[in-house]
């Protein structure tokens, strides 16, 4: 399988390159996204690159109430015997669709951002991906972010289903917060694949936004999965799919993909989340388990926003590097005005202060260092451990 992460284009592979002093060793595509490999360490050779301290996960442990496999096999949590206590994810119910739709995500990375600027035909095919029946198109314009209040019942239509609500219209327009797949997330990738089969613009810009706002896809749907679990167990199963790709906790692809490459730390809790809301099926099954489902999504999601501000300043940093070596921004800052606002929400209940130094950077032109520096700092102290 080829490197999950890769620089947008050749030109900003070399510009950190130069800066690093790094060089193509001979075995191909050079990825400056390497990490340490350690478990206490994030950002590695990046941010060595960047004169920017890695950020040390040495400190981060679970929470006294967390699901915690990898430790003891669980036997010294708070939490009762169950099929995932081996740390493996094993099905609710037969293979869910939604790996093939992780899948997707590959073959479109192949085609627009992994091996080099993409042409309009790339563009076509890989929209040709996007749009198969019952793939990734076909659940994006109907997703939730459920962070956000339900809609109200006086604003249901009757004729669909409750989980569905953002199908119509209305409601898409009313609640785009809550509607952020049709009402947000949709939009943006359709405009940019009709961009770059048009050829109007960057290539390279086009598909950096695509790829950030598939990203939030995957990171919105192994929340709302893993919430909607609740009414169907299979829905566990999903939520381990849209986040590994169908994969257990050493491999991974999509957004465990991007993760794992950055923090093994972030990508194994989000890994124990994943296995909590396993552990909750089996329990529902025989018990009222409201408190295990209320504890493990809360896990999964603590888990998912220290993994995605992981990516997000990973990019950052490449993009501090691209200041510096004026090649390459308008890349990687179409991917950060993508990708970095759907922190904001959370960061403005964790730090009101930082949140709005995040807000005003990612609605600024990236242009300034220091902004870029302020902001990595400011993520930093909203999100440092899962």
């Amino acid at each position: 399988m080829p490197s999950l992460v890769k620089l947008h284009t050749h030109i900003l592979v070399v510009s950190a390159a130069l800066l690093s002093g790094c060089t193509d060793d001979g075995g191909g595509d050079t990825d400056t996204m390497e990490t340490t490999g350690s478990d206490s360490d994030t950002g590695g050779e990046l941010c060595e690159q960047a004169d920017i301290p890695c950020v040390d996960e040495s400190a981060c442990g679970p929470e006294a109430t967390d699901y915690q496999p990898r430790t003891n096999a669980s036997a010294d949590d708070m939490w009762p015997t169950c099929i995932a206590d081996d740390g493996v994810y094993s099905l609710v119910a037969s293979e869910p669709g939604s790996i093939s739709r992780v899948e997707a995500f590959e073959s479109i990375a192949d085609l627009l951002w992994r091996n080099g600027t993409p042409t309009a035909a790339d563009f076509t095919e890989a929209r040709t991906i996007y749009v198969t029946p019952e793939g990734l198109e076909s659940r994006l314009v109907r997703r939730e972010d459920l962070h956000y209040p339900e809609i109200p019942m006086e604003d249901w239509d009757d004729q669909v289903d409750p989980d569905k609500q953002c199908t119509v219209e209305a409601n898409v327009a009313k609640y785009p917060d809550r509607c952020a797949g049709p009402a947000k997330i949709a939009p943006l990738i359709t405009e940019n694949f009709v961009a770059g089969q048009d050829g109007t613009g960057d290539p390279d810009v086009i598909a950096a936004r695509i790829e950030a706002a598939i990203l939030w896809f995957y990171y919105l749907s192994t929340y709302k999965e893993a919430n909607t679990c609740a009414l169907k167990p299979k829905d566990c199963d999903s939520a381990w799919a849209y986040y590994t790709g169908g994969f257990q906790i050493d491999g991974g692809i999509g957004l465990a993909g991007y993760v794992s490459r950055l923090s093994e730390n972030a990508h194994a809790r989000i890994f124990d989340g994943v296995l909590a809301m396993r552990c909750y099926a089996e329990y529902a099954e025989t018990m009222d388990a409201t408190m295990w489902f209320d504890l493990g999504t809360e896990q999964l999601d603590q888990a998912l926003h220290r993994g995605y501000a992981v990516l997000v300043r990973e990019r950052m940093i490449q993009h501090l590097l691209n200041l510096r070596a004026e090649s390459g921004t308008e890349v990687s800052w179409a991917f950060l005005q993508v990708a970095g606002p759907v922190l904001d929400r959370e960061a403005g209940e964790r730090n009101s202060a930082d949140a709005t130094v995040l807000a005003n950077f990612w609605s600024g032109t990236g242009s300034d260092e220091a902004e870029v520096q302020a902001a990595i700092d400011a993520l930093d102290r909203v999100f440092p451990c899962p």
